[in-house]
């Protein structure tokens, strides 16, 4: 089987795609393939924890305080972004992408 660096943010569908393009496979290796892929399914698929959403919810309050805007704009801006309903929806695989998306977030060239 080939060897390939993959970053963490990939979906399973490309992971599961790549590991097994232009590869004779046995049966025995489609199966752990397959295993692996419901289990990247499932990590794709865990929401937020209580620390990450807290953490989160800080964030936007600072943002909201420091550039002088509702804080349910904030959250608006981060929910569209990342294309999930609310915040607590957003996967926790995203979660560093969240902040560091708030730390850059300038609202005044969003909002105007």
């Amino acid at each position: 089987m080939k060897q390939t660096t993959h970053q963490p943010s990939a979906a399973p569908e490309e992971l599961f795609s790549e590991a097994t393009q232009d590869t004779n496979l046995s049966s025995a290796d489609l199966s752990l393939l397959a295993s692996g892929l419901v289990a990247l399914r499932k990590a794709h698929e865990k929401p937020l924890n209580e620390i990450e959403l807290q953490a989160l919810c800080g964030m936007i309050a600072y943002v909201a305080y420091t550039q002088e805007v509702d804080e349910t704009t904030v959250c608006e801006v981060l929910t569209s972004h990342f294309g999930v309903g609310e915040v607590k929806a957003l996967p926790s695989r995203l979660y560093q992408n969240a902040i560091e998306y708030l730390v850059d977030l300038k609202m005044d060239k969003v909002v105007n």
